[in-house]
């Protein structure tokens, strides 16, 4: 078990002190990362609704925090990032960077 965390950089014992329920937690993840937010941000990107973007990244980087999926949070936190200080040139690869983790995560979970 704790194996397939490491494996894409979460930290088993952190996640099992806040979460002793691993099954409750794996289906909570499990339902964070079905989120639509997370297949909708690349049309908000392309169509630049940056406002919706942003409040969306915002939502899904603060699930991600509470549930201890570092690497995701890292990543959308740069989306993020890049909204906030309307510096939008590496926006598509942070958000490609993101996608990436998000899919190792997802991997995992199985979700």
């Amino acid at each position: 078990m704790k194996n397939k965390y490491r494996k894409v950089g979460l930290d088993y014992d952190l996640i099992i002190d806040k979460f002793p329920n691993i099954n409750e937690y794996e289906e909570t993840v499990n339902a964070y990362l079905a989120d639509e937010f997370f297949k909708d941000l690349e049309m908000m990107i392309d169509e630049e609704d940056y406002a919706m973007a942003k409040d969306a990244t915002k939502g899904l980087y603060v699930l991600a925090s509470e549930l201890y999926l570092f690497p995701l949070y890292e990543k959308l936190l740069e989306i993020y990032e890049d909204l906030e200080y309307e510096t939008y040139a590496d926006l598509k690869q942070h958000h490609q960077d993101m996608i990436e983790t998000y899919r190792r995560i997802r991997g995992v979970f199985n979700a």
